[in-house]
């Protein structure tokens, strides 16, 4: 058979036919042709050639297969000749039994196959079928592979296509472990915030009709707090490490690592590392799975952990073909365009159609709107920018473009969250009522859930982003349009996250392929069509230890720097090895990231080392719970904090931060971020950002909504344009206070503890509230905190705790004080009552 394949392969009629055919799928996808106007098609030939190349064992040829397969079937529909039997048979022998479902006439054609092949059909999907809470379903090849490998208790690590459904086996293998009886606990780590909601919104549907449903927990349980028996902790590395500081019995049975490859992405890298070790740690026998994109070496994590016998799965077939289109501008003063297609990514491009638009298209910014609203008009469309900035103005001009466009239920529902979640005059509010709506990393998580959804269900039907979709957010649109794309400011995106944000393109079950339009291709400062479609994971800490060996050096040994931000990501490296060389791990750690600690060319470092330890007297067990915090910082941290405990119980009393209800509170929280800012961040003490940051932490933590915080800010700031000013507020709430004051105040805390129990100050050492985890869920009533623990988000959680009598309710008391009241009897906006109706059901 495979010398059959290759035959057909090598007969150049073929080459050239599927290279018309090609041709004329785009024309007629791009609405340039009603019907294929080269007579030298023949479907049948096509067709048959499709069925013989699905049977092969190169990649390339199956590639090509589906492509002939769909394109043939796209162009000639099923009248004269039944090509969507033939196609189901070249889907079939694909292993792609999802994409049955794209057309209802493929997917209702068994019973018209010739018996020979609804044999072969039913034989191959036989081997690939699962039972998933008492129904069959039917998995591609890689998808079954990646369940039978989970069913072995295997560990793996795989790599894999955005589209290739490895969550969808994933999640349905924990809803089976989950149907047995025994205790059980899986820990899932996800690289962001957004991810934990929309994985335990996924896993709620699923374990719905379990039996024996465990909790999914998203939020670290406290040191004091009972650990259960059968539960999915959902958390990024920062809210394990949490959970692994507080609780030593804290064990798992199962990690699922998302996104694995952000092992190589600075300290937060470093951390992910430093979770894993721990969890195998204290469970040898512990089943890992290690889940990326597009990697080349996946064989790094076995390395990286011990793991000689972990299973490497890769896929490269996705379930959807994309098509990569150049758009070349002819003449940016009246809108002329020239369309060529480089196929999937690797052909020599060919010439489809010349168009005028009539709209000027100078700029990078009218080149994406323009060309989007004209090409994508009809189908549902992703539009990258470089930025939030950005991502708004070309949403308001889509939005101006599409501006006759009446506005749905649905969408006027999405406006009102976005009124509620943000501020009246956020201008998404007025762009979703036509159909437009952008995503970017500050947006809070609630409303991106809800754009998501919206997109997905074809609420929306535009959507601009950033780069914050290549952090494992799996949303597909018909077509996908970038220009001169950047990642960061002046970064031109590289061709492994070109590659990433690519496999967007194309809907499994809705399309069989998606386009990618490439404006100005020519100009781009990379070209990423040129570049490796996967990507060499190099663990954080290696390529510090490398590659920034003289600035890691100096870290170690505390010499000083200007830039702060430029050494962050050195400190979580020197914490890590700091600890690791005090609890003599030091070589095993760097002889599985394949350094060796004897060379001579790393003994500056191991001297930089040996003196850090002269200078730094804090245990390591208490260093290592501030890994994003240099040891030298937090020892003057920790050397500060006893001096004045020294002085008098006063002196000590005042290092403890208020409770967020106190008359004074703003004051503590002003002097205690001023001591962070000066010992961690080495900021000037004329630097008055301290006292800013400390009024919006405490309007934050004590469930003031964001709307209210913005119009402060606004009223406060008359002069400046509002998209701004919100745009500002979204960044100063994500990343000033639920990430780096969260991270300073955490260290704060453990040092201040350690310290005061250090002076046999038990007493006001046990008063030192959970100011980290309040500055994170934006909440301080237990109340609140309750809510949000349940998966219910701030904004819902917030008008709840208004409604509830008690602000002290712990989680099973919130769960009975819900369970008492009719859903619409709580006064809730539609899109904040779905919230409560899943969460009840």
């Amino acid at each position: 058979m495979q010398e059959l394949c290759d035959t057909v392969w090598a007969d150049d009629r073929f080459q050239t036919m599927s290279k018309v055919l090609e041709l004329n799928w785009i024309r007629k996808d791009l609405g340039f042709l009603d019907s294929p106007q080269d007579a030298s098609l023949d479907a049948s030939k096509l067709i048959r050639a499709a069925a013989i190349l699905a049977c092969s064992d190169n990649p390339m040829h199956r590639r090509a297969a589906f492509r002939v397969a769909t394109s043939t079937y796209g162009i000639f529909g099923a009248e004269k000749l039944p090509l969507n039997q033939a196609l189901r048979v070249v889907l079939a022998r694909l292993g792609n039994f999802p994409s049955f479902a794209t057309r209802p006439d493929v997917e209702n054609s068994l019973s018209d196959l010739p018996l020979a092949l609804a044999h072969e059909e039913m034989a191959s999907a036989e081997k690939r079928s699962i039972q998933v809470n008492g129904s069959s379903v039917y998995l591609t090849d890689f998808q079954y592979g990646l369940w039978d490998g989970l069913k072995k208790k295997a560990s793996i690590a795989l790599s894999a296509p955005t589209s290739a459904g490895k969550s969808f086996v994933l999640q349905n293998h924990l809803v089976s472990l989950f149907n047995q009886k025994n205790s059980l606990i899986v820990a899932y780590v996800v690289p962001t915030r957004a991810l934990i909601s929309q994985v335990c919104l996924d896993l709620g549907e699923m374990l719905h009709t379990s039996n024996t449903r465990p909790e999914v927990i998203s939020i670290p349980i406290d040191a004091e707090g009972d650990l259960p028996l059968r539960a999915i902790y959902v958390m990024t590395q920062e809210r394990l490490q949490l959970m692994l500081g507080s609780h030593g019995a804290f064990m798992a049975n199962v990690v699922v690592v998302d996104e694995a490859h952000s092992i190589g992405e600075g300290s937060r890298g470093v951390l992910l590392q430093w979770v894993i070790d721990d969890l195998l740690a204290r469970n040898l026998k512990t089943q890992f799975l290690f889940a990326s994109p597009a990697v080349r070496n996946l064989n790094i994590f076995g390395q990286l952990f011990g793991l000689p016998s972990l299973t490497e799965l890769k896929s490269s077939e996705p379930t959807v073909a994309q098509n990569f289109l150049i758009v070349k501008i002819k003449s940016a003063t009246k809108g002329s365009i020239s369309i060529s297609t480089a196929g999937d990514g690797s052909a020599t491009p060919t010439q489809i159609e010349n168009l005028t638009i009539n709209r000027t298209i100078a700029s990078r910014i009218d080149k994406l709107v323009q060309i989007s609203a004209h090409l994508g008009a009809g189908s549902s469309n992703i539009v990258y920018a470089n930025g939030a900035a950005d991502a708004e103005k070309i949403a308001l001009q889509l939005m101006d473009i599409f501006s006759s466009r009446a506005t749905t239920t649905a969408q006027e529902e999405l406006a009102d969250l976005a009124k509620e979640a943000v501020h009246p005059n956020y201008v998404l509010v007025e762009c979703v009522k036509r159909g437009i709506a952008f995503h970017y990393s500050n947006i809070p998580t609630q409303l991106r859930l809800a754009i998501e959804d919206a997109v997905s269900n074809g609420v929306l039907d535009y959507l601009v982003c950033t780069s914050t979709l290549l952090q494992g957010v799996n949303l597909p649109a018909k077509n996908l349009f970038m220009c001169s794309p950047e990642k960061g400011r002046a970064h031109p995106l590289q061709s492994i996250d070109f590659w990433n944000l690519s496999g967007r393109a194309g809907r499994l079950r809705r399309e069989f392929q998606g386009n990618i339009f490439l404006i100005d291709y020519e100009k781009w400062k990379e070209k990423p069509l040129e570049g490796a479609r996967d990507a060499i994971v190099v663990p954080a800490i290696e390529q510090a230890i490398n590659t920034r060996t003289s600035e890691l050096i100096s870290i170690i040994r505390d010499d000083a720097f200007k830039d702060q931000k430029q050494t962050h990501d050195l400190d979580s490296t020197f914490v890590r090895l700091f600890t690791d060389y005090k609890n003599g791990n030091l070589e095993a750690t760097l002889g599985r990231i394949s350094i060796d600690a004897s060379n001579a060319g790393h003994s500056n470092l191991m001297n930089a080392l040996i003196h850090a330890d002269t200078n730094v007297s804090l245990p390591t067990s208490i260093i290592r719970l501030n890994p994003g915090v240099s040891a030298h910082k937090q020892q003057n941290l920790f050397n500060y904090f006893c001096d004045q405990i020294a002085i008098s119980e006063e002196s000590a009393s005042a290092l403890i931060p208020l409770h967020p209800r106190e008359n004074d509170a703003y004051d503590s929280y002003a002097e205690v971020l001023r001591i962070c800012y000066q010992f961690i961040l080495h900021h000037s003490a004329d630097n008055k950002i301290h006292k800013f940051h400390a009024v919006i932490a405490l309007q934050w933590i004590r469930g003031i909504p964001l709307p209210r915080l913005i119009e402060f800010q606004i009223k406060k700031k008359p002069d400046i344009d509002r998209r701004r000013v919100i745009r500002e507020m979204l960044e100063v709430i994500e990343k000033d206070i639920r990430f780096q004051a969260v991270r300073l105040l955490g260290c704060y805390n453990t040092l201040l503890s350690h310290a005061l129990r250090e002076a046999d100050q038990l007493e006001l050492s046990e008063g030192i509230p959970q100011l980290p985890l309040y500055l994170e869920l934006g909440a301080s009533d237990r109340t609140m905190i309750s809510f949000i623990s349940l998966g219910l988000s701030r904004v819902t959680a917030m008008k709840l705790n208004e409604i509830a009598g008690r602000k002290d309710m712990d989680i099973s008391e919130v769960k009975a004080w819900l369970a008492q009241r009719s859903p619409e009897s709580l006064g809730l906006s539609p899109l904040l009552l779905s919230e409560i109706k899943m969460l009840l059901s």
